[in-house]
């Protein structure tokens, strides 16, 4: 659950893929039953000429069924292209399409550069048409300074677009041009993952032993499903550390709160996980003696944990 109070989601969308195939599958449903309808309803049911419209109008719905068939197919093979870049727990969120502008101000008549934009758990990553399925440029959310709210324009005589402006914490801007349905889905991406929030963060979950502390009977590995690495949100209490987990049951992020005065800290050490970045940092948190916690994230997310740790009553320590 969020700040806001929403339940993070992260079953995987395609964007603007998905409602486009799912729309030319309901204008081919629509063409086979007015064919169908011409060939055996009516007094004229049958008749030459409505037997040739039949024939049309099945023949364009084979078409849309295929255009259909192919924009799904090619949205499928690239997520499964794409996963060879992902990084361990990392997951798609969404893919949408979007022109990259160089000036906002120009957004309603320059012309833009095509790119796809794909939002997973950990970064935000653009494609273009050059770069094929390795990413042209990969953000991280926390190199994102600020999200705005899209600027609607009219982009052409009837596209009806939203001008989505990121803020980048080097001090460059993004400016891309969405088309209205797109932008609307990838304004709950934007909200989750690239709008700051001072007591969230996320970070990756690498290990985790021992009994959960506020239930002995449950082992705190339930965290990470299968064993596997999984990014969850972490809520930095002024009392408490509060661990809600992506994929985990909703009920059962109520055990997972930990007291920062009942904690030990250790020092930052380099990741040395397979696919993880080399410039990130491990976390080790320890309770009661007993479970730890290893968490994963970019340097400034991890010394930000373990200052707000320290600060709030945790016991550093350091590891042997």
């Amino acid at each position: 659950m969020t700040a806001d109070g929403r339940r993070p989601s992260l079953s995987p969308r395609a964007g603007t893929v998905l409602p486009v195939a799912l729309t030319f599958a309901a204008t081919a449903l629509v063409l086979a039953w007015i064919a169908i309808h011409s060939l055996y309803v009516g007094r004229h049911a049958g008749s030459p000429r409505r037997t040739i419209f039949a024939a049309l109008a099945l023949a364009f719905a084979c078409v849309v069924v295929a255009v259909s068939l192919a924009v799904a197919v090619r949205a499928v093979m690239r997520r499964r292209r794409l996963a060879a870049y992902l990084r361990p727990g990392e997951l798609i969120v969404g893919v949408f399409g979007a022109e990259l502008v160089e000036d906002a101000r120009l957004a309603a008549s320059a012309r833009g550069r095509p790119v796809i934009i794909t939002v997973t758990n950990q970064r935000l990553l653009l494609h273009t048409r050059d770069s094929g399925d390795e990413p042209w440029r990969a953000l991280e959310h926390e190199e994102v300074l600020a999200a705005p709210e899209q600027t609607p324009v009219v982009y052409g005589a009837l596209r009806r677009c939203l001008v989505q402006r990121l803020q980048l914490i080097d001090g460059r801007d993004l400016v891309l041009r969405m088309n209205a349905g797109a932008a609307l889905d990838f304004a709950e991406a934007r909200s989750q993952y690239l709008q700051r929030r001072p007591r969230d963060m996320r970070a990756l979950v690498v290990g985790a032993e021992g009994p959960t502390p506020s239930r002995p009977s449950q082992p705190l590995s339930t965290i990470t499903p299968n064993g596997r690495p999984a990014v969850c949100l972490l809520e930095l209490g002024e009392n408490y550390l509060r661990i809600i987990g992506e994929q985990s049951p909703p009920l059962a992020d109520l055990y997972y709160y930990f007291h920062w005065e009942h904690m030990q800290a250790s020092e930052m050490l380099p990741a040395q996980v397979p696919g993880i970045p080399e410039s990130w940092r491990c976390l080790r948190l320890i309770f009661h003696e007993r479970s730890s916690l290893t968490l994963c994230g970019t340097p400034a997310a991890i010394r930000r944990l373990h200052e707000h740790a320290v600060r709030q009553g945790a016991a550093p320590v350091r590891d042997s």
